[in-house]
């Protein structure tokens, strides 16, 4: 018996250049970036004062006032970008027993220095009783999970993962095995991040990795250009909804695209020090391919991890030669981040997002900010300008710290 079909059916999403599917996918056509300078906190003794707020958004146009202030940034962020997903794929509409509906979500940073911020002052000033007895909870990487299992009522298979940037797509692979495996019958799967805190950008700043173009936010994000300077952080969640292609189609639910094949791969090397060459992601795409069926010369377009830093860019370039072969220099490869910045574990999903947009469009997004590019970065990475392209089949890649790496096949439902 083969495993069944899993489509996305809707999508759901938080990032600085757009609230919503309709504002963010304007936003990759327009080549909109969304970095500014600071508004949540004074940032004029941070060498980086800029950064990508979710610019308008009020957590209480989601939950009830006293969840609001119950729990964290990130886990608003991820209720919101679930419900989003659900209203996109109609997923009240669509008769599904409550436990037949799986959730997974994902956080690298959680919320430890909101916590800490939150909670210090009660224990500082009247000792340990003084602290609210749901402080534990509330500080836990599963808050998000739980809180948009409940707010949703989904009562199946549920999880949280963790692992940096290629959360997002691990993710989605995690709610596709509970379809294929007959675990669930849908799944809500997403990640969210919050990382704009003094503490946080104060940590990052010590790194060395941010960028300094305080005069020119919207030029700061430049991946796989020669004049790339660093990092801009930002915060944001994004979520999908999983469905069988056989149930969605029964429905008549709008298929954005099918999740094909997953692959992941890490360098176990030294956490610290990434491969030049490329070689895990590398085999991260191949094992993509594989459980998608397809070949290299099938995939038409590519949303990539494009994250402004030139270790990464350089080894994510090397990653797509290898993998792909002469092949890499003819597809085009988009990087959303030099419009988003970078929002850890939430960037798999604005990749997908953008892969979406691409495949339901035929319109490829540009990497902005791509003046000059960097000599081994030389492939056609959409500079500057949307393109037209009828694609059929996606990669979309992300890297994250340590040396893990994932890679996700999307293509059209035919």
């Amino acid at each position: 018996m083969h495993p069944r079909t899993v489509v996305i059916t809707g999508f759901g999403i938080l990032a600085c250049n757009g609230l919503g599917r309709k504002a963010f996918w304007n936003s990759l056509r327009e080549g909109k970036s969304g970095i500014r300078r600071i508004e949540r906190f004074d940032p004029a003794p941070f060498p980086c004062q800029i950064a990508g707020e979710l610019w308008g958004f009020d957590a209480h146009d989601y939950l009830k006032k006293a969840d609001v202030k119950r729990w964290h940034r990130y886990v608003h962020q991820a209720v919101a970008s679930a419900k989003l997903a659900a209203e996109d794929a109609l997923l009240a509409e669509a008769g599904y027993e409550p436990e037949r509906i799986a959730v997974g979500f994902g956080t690298s940073a959680g919320a430890p220095d909101e916590y800490y911020m939150k909670y210090r002052d009660s224990f500082e000033n009247g000792g340990w009783s003084k602290i609210d007895k749901l402080a534990s909870s509330t500080s836990s990487g599963h808050a998000a999970t739980a809180n948009v299992s409940a707010v949703l009522q989904a009562r199946g298979p549920a999880t949280t993962l963790a692992s940096g940037c290629a959360t997002g797509l691990d993710i989605i692979s995690w709610g596709a095995m509970q379809i294929q495996r007959g675990l669930a019958d849908a799944a809500i799967c997403g990640a969210s991040e919050a990382p704009l805190t003094e503490l946080t950008l104060a940590a990052t700043c010590s790194l060395g990795i941010l960028s300094k173009r305080n005069d020119e936010p919207a030029k700061a994000m430049r991946p796989f250009d020669r004049d790339s300077d660093g990092i801009v952080l930002s915060e944001g969640a994004g979520a999908v909804i999983l469905e069988s292609a056989e149930h969605a189609e029964a429905r008549g639910a709008p298929i954005l695209a099918e999740v094909a094949g997953y692959g992941a791969a890490a360098e176990g090397n030294n956490p610290l020090i990434l491969d030049k060459d490329g070689r895990a992601l590398a085999r991260a795409i191949r094992a993509a391919i594989q459980a998608a069926g397809t070949s290299a010369e099938e995939i038409e377009g590519a949303a990539c991890h494009g994250v402004s830093l030139p270790a990464y860019d350089r080894s994510e370039t090397n990653a797509f030669k290898d993998a792909l072969g002469k092949h890499a220099y003819r597809i085009p490869i988009t990087a959303c981040k030099s419009m988003t910045g970078q929002p850890y574990s939430a960037g798999g999903i604005f990749n997908v997002g953008t892969a979406l947009f691409t495949l339901t469009t035929g319109i490829v997004p540009p990497t902005i900010n791509l003046d000059e590019p960097d000599p081994v970065c030389d492939l056609d990475f959409v500079p500057k300008h949307a393109r037209y392209n009828d694609v059929r089949a996606m990669l979309v890649t992300a890297m994250s710290f340590g040396g893990t790496h994932g890679a996700l096949i999307m293509r059209k439902r035919n």
